[in-house]
């Protein structure tokens, strides 16, 4: 039985406890998205899910698109992205399963930001969909990190026994599972790419509530992103940049 996407919507709203958290990360996973392919003309691309719409909202706004198809399960989700954006006819939305997409291999770029730690079979997201890519068509990939700083810090003193274990606001975001910089580069490698680059989304010390009790601003919240950079192994989450190997 399929499982139930809109079960998850509310996480994807600025009343989730981890809003911020999740904020940084898709900007800065947005921001290196751009940064790849800026300067490229009538790019085709794919997007593998809405999530909280920064990213495809920074693509339309920032790179040169002829053709943009998102994938979404959730039709809350859909409903509420068209509600709030107003799309241009380049984009068209697939009401989909991302097992039964298809498509034929014209992508110049796929994003799947944060996706595979939903999924029930990542392996098979990442073989099924590098045969949509063109002859040098690059995949974005991001996760969250198991071995992010401030769950490495939580261990060591004794707040958490298990950093590859899931919260409950995991389970509400409908997370499957915890990735680190090893694991999923060893899954995005065997399922036929070739990396890249390999960066670090957000450098988090401290939990969420710490952070945000310290209101420490817009510039130390970009050097979160900045330093998380160079950071892959302990950053909050890991970008992967890959071509078809």
């Amino acid at each position: 039985m399929k499982e139930n996407l809109d079960a998850y919507q509310a996480a994807y709203t600025e009343q989730f406890p981890y809003h911020w958290d999740e904020e940084l990360l898709l900007m800065a996973y947005a921001q290196k998205i751009v940064e790849q392919l800026r300067g490229r003309s009538s790019l085709k691309l794919l997007s593998l899910g809405i999530g909280g719409q920064r990213v495809s909202r920074t693509m339309l706004e920032q790179l040169d698109i002829a053709e943009y198809h998102i994938l979404e399960g959730s039709q809350e989700i859909i409903e509420r992205y068209r509600a709030e954006t107003s799309l241009p006819t380049s984009v068209t939305i697939h009401h989909t399963y991302f097992e039964n997409a298809h498509f034929e291999p014209t992508f110049d770029a796929i994003e799947m930001g944060f996706v595979l730690e939903h999924v029930d079979d990542p392996g098979l997201i990442l073989r099924r969909f590098r045969a949509f890519l063109k002859p040098g068509g690059v995949l974005f990939a991001s996760v969250p990190n198991a071995r992010s700083l401030h769950r490495l810090l939580g261990q060591a003193a004794g707040f958490m026994q298990d950093i590859y274990a899931l919260s409950q606001f995991d389970r509400e975001l409908g997370h499957k599972r915890y990735f680190d910089s090893q694991s999923i580069t060893q899954l995005v490698e065997e399922s036929g790419y070739t990396l890249l680059h390999k960066m670090g989304l957000v450098l988090k010390p401290l939990t969420t509530s710490q952070l945000r009790q310290l209101s420490l601003g817009e510039r130390v919240e970009k050097a979160f992103i900045d330093v998380g950079y160079e950071h892959p192994d302990i950053a909050n989450g890991i970008l992967l940049i890959a071509r078809v190997a």
